[in-house]
């Protein structure tokens, strides 16, 4: 009998997981907030029950995490991208936030995780989260003061102010998702999707664009005339 979890039940167990994590392996979403069960439960084609620990997902993922909460079932992760989650931290705007919980300004990547962690300790969800997440600052803000709430069809978080931002963030990561599951589809290995995914032109997205001096980044540019499928990863033919 063979008892091999091969790439093909990791793909199935981890799908989720792998496309709520593309915008931020190719350099797009500084990071993304998810709960990983401790055990995920599946068989193989010869009926074999096996358990896909959490410390296997983590090293099958291939990606920067902070465990923020570990429960007795599960564990809230926060998965990152370093260089795009340094900028978004040092922006103006979400670091006006953060200083008001305690963040110090122009610290090093692990001491805000490590405080934001703490903040998990004695909050179930602090709403400075969102900066982590790639969320606007503005709508962070509204959030956390209340803010009369902007109508959005479809919004993947809550939106204050001038929709126009928030709603092109979300189409945004909304198409590298799609990109990615058209990727994961003919991908044969997770190797060749990892490495395609962080390519620097994925999709035909760009992943950064400078929009000022220094330390000033506007983290999001969209042409969405350029997404097109994947099929750079196709399946190698039986000889």
């Amino acid at each position: 009998m063979n008892l091999a979890i091969n790439d093909s039940h990791r793909k199935e167990l981890l799908r989720f997981l792998l496309l709520k994590t593309a915008a931020v392996r190719s350099g797009v979403k500084p990071g993304e907030l998810l709960r990983i069960q401790h055990c995920y439960h599946s068989r193989n084609s010869e009926g074999f029950k096996f358990c896909l620990y959490r410390r296997d997902i983590l090293e099958i993922m291939q990606l920067k995490f902070y465990e923020l909460r570990v429960e007795s079932e599960s564990s809230l992760i926060l998965f990152y991208h370093p260089e795009q989650l340094g900028r978004t931290l040092k922006l103006p705007e979400n670091t006006a936030i953060l200083q008001k919980y305690g963040y110090p300004a122009g610290a090093a990547i692990t001491v805000m995780l490590k405080h934001l962690q703490e903040r998990f300790a004695g909050e179930k969800i602090p709403h400075e989260v969102g900066v982590f997440i790639g969320y606007p600052a503005k709508d962070v803000a509204g959030f956390i003061e209340q803010l009369p709430r902007t109508p959005v069809h479809r919004a993947d978080w809550a939106v204050f102010g001038d929709a126009g931002e928030s709603v092109a963030r979300m189409e945004l990561y909304r198409r590298i998702q799609q990109a990615a599951a058209d990727l994961l589809d003919t991908c044969e290995d997770l190797q060749t999707f990892f490495r395609q995914l962080a390519g620097p032109d994925f999709a035909g997205i760009p992943v950064f664009s400078r929009a000022g001096e220094g330390e000033n980044f506007l983290i999001i540019k969209l042409d969405i005339s350029k997404y097109r499928k994947i099929t750079i990863c196709e399946k190698r033919k039986n000889t």
